[in-house]
């Protein structure tokens, strides 16, 4: 607890107070002028027990005369509350006055539960409308569909809803009662597995694989042993991570840190890897990941240490024959990246910097075939690959036996040297882009340094689409967190929300293009 701090400026994300109440919190709390001179400092302070919270039923009848907040105000109702101390069955009720006509309204709520405890309930799902309450809604009909950070005790929403009882029950109340379960949060933790052609997989899925998984029962903070045991041996390596199956929700704000993995019962060399997520769901660490050429933008390490952190930690050669591989792991809260700020350009260099020609390359990525063209500063296939330099001039694709296959094509790339209006295109060829009905990415990837933009001395924006035939869209998102500028129209790794774009995947021999804005060259 900072008591004079005058290097941070704002609080961080973990901030907390005992009150729930941060409003007023600083990171200085006394005055400089009482420490001039100091022989001795003695501090009192009161350690509050965690998670110490109250539970009770939010409500609203159909008029909204009879209602319940628990908000310091006087209602015409008598409120059974429960204090919530730890995991376990409890009871919360109202007994109105008057019979409450009606509902327009009623959750089960707890005070501040998503500071006190990461929890789920046994029918529905928990939730959060401002991130410190926690919620089961029973009854609200302003909510069409789950919210993002909707959870279960059982990992699975299929079925849940924020309406889970028939209005009609509250046509006239006199009492409302509730029994519930706080039940602690768990997850799943496992090896993603893919050999080299493919055939001896595991991605737990629901779908049945031939391979004997071991995996562990993630309860918090602790080391963790999984495994794999294949049938016959994986011959080869193409694809491997360990992944805990929901953790970015279940466990928010945790690391993984592999220590040990073990081939064929014998210990391999290890480099040092990081924790991401693919979709913001699923947490993972890449084991070999050949398609990541630069860290994502949400790697992470517990130590907040990402230099040499890579998604490449081992030596392919290990795998050349595999039978079994067991990995141990620390699942540990972690201190958070905090990233280092680029040094913004001066005037000088950005005049030097636009002494330059630049050029700009679409790419795109379908989303059930991958059909492919990637950026051009991507190691294995983008334009300066040694080793399939032929990838980047047309679309490119994967049999069943994941070999690569030619799906011809033509693209149209960019020459920028100064301001206007630059357009790029690709073309498919008779083979189309396969049978997809949506991309994964659509993008322009620039060899311009992102610093041009970000600070001020470039702008690129009036960006236009246009898919085959269709009307010409604009959609406008310019990335400058890596080191050259990228248009993003769609990634569905990366985007928060789908852009609001509307589209067909054009078939055979047909064209999509992006245009776009350069301006004070």
């Amino acid at each position: 607890m900072n008591i004079y701090n005058e290097w941070v400026s704002e609080l961080p994300t973990d901030a907390r107070s005992y009150d729930g109440a941060i409003d007023d919190a600083s990171p200085i709390i006394v005055n400089k002028d009482d420490f001039a001179a100091v022989k001795s400092v003695e501090i009192d302070f009161t350690l509050h027990q965690f998670g110490v919270d109250r539970a009770y039923i939010m409500y609203a009848n159909a008029d909204w005369s009879s209602c319940f907040w628990m908000d310091g105000n006087e209602y015409p109702v008598n409120a059974k509350v429960a204090d919530i101390d730890g995991f376990g069955d409890y009871t919360v009720g109202l007994e109105f006055n008057e019979p409450a006509e009606g509902l327009a309204f009623t959750a089960l709520g707890i005070v501040k539960g998503e500071k006190t405890y990461p929890i789920a309930f046994t029918k529905g799902y928990t939730s959060s409308d401002d991130g410190v309450e926690t919620r089961m809604n029973i009854y609200n009909e302003w909510v069409s569909e789950l919210p993002t950070d909707a959870r279960s005790f059982d990992g699975t929403l299929d079925d849940a809803a924020p309406i889970i009882v028939d209005k009609a029950l509250f046509a006239s109340v006199k009492s409302f009662e509730i029994d519930f379960s706080l039940l602690p949060v768990t997850d799943t933790a496992y090896i993603m597995y893919a050999n080299a052609d493919w055939s001896s997989c595991f991605w737990m899925d629901g779908n049945e694989y031939p391979v004997k998984a071991t995996t562990a029962e993630i309860t918090g903070p602790g080391q963790y042993t999984v495994g794999l045991e294949f049938n016959e041996e994986a011959q080869g390596l193409a694809f491997t991570a360990l992944g805990v199956k929901t953790g970015e929700k279940t466990f928010n704000g945790y690391f993984i840190d592999i220590t040990e993995i073990k081939v064929n019962g014998e210990p391999i060399a290890l480099g040092k890897g990081y924790t991401s997520s693919d979709d913001g769901v699923e947490m993972r660490e890449n084991i070999y990941n050949e398609w990541v050429s630069e860290l994502p933008a949400d790697a992470r390490r517990a130590d907040g240490d990402l230099e040499g952190a890579a998604p490449i930690i081992v030596d392919k050669e290990a795998f050349a024959a595999v039978k079994s591989v067991e990995i141990t792991f620390n699942f540990i809260y972690g201190k958070p990246v905090v990233k280092d700020a680029a040094a913004p350009l001066t005037q000088e260099e950005a005049d030097a910097l636009k002494q330059n020609t630049y050029n700009a390359y679409i790419g795109v990525q379908g989303k059930d075939t991958y059909v492919f063209r990637n950026s051009w500063d991507e190691a294995n296939y983008g334009r300066d690959s040694a080793e399939h330099p032929e990838f980047f001039g047309r679309l490119t694709g994967w049999d069943a036996d994941n070999n690569a296959v030619d799906y011809g094509g033509s693209f149209v790339d960019a020459q920028i040297s100064g301001d206007g209006e630059y357009t790029v295109s690709f073309t498919t060829g008779d083979m189309g882009m396969g049978d997809t009905a949506d991309y994964n990415m659509l993008f322009v990837s620039t060899d311009i340094p992102s610093g041009l933009v970000r600070d001020g001395y470039l702008t690129i924006d009036n960006v236009k689409v246009k898919f085959g035939s269709g009307a010409t869209q604009e959609y406008t998102e310019v990335d400058t967190e890596g080191e050259y500028v990228a248009i993003k129209i769609i990634d569905v790794y990366n985007q928060a929300e789908a852009p609001a774009i509307v589209y067909s995947v054009p078939g055979a021999n047909e064209t999509v293009a992006i245009t776009f804005t350069v301006s004070n060259w």
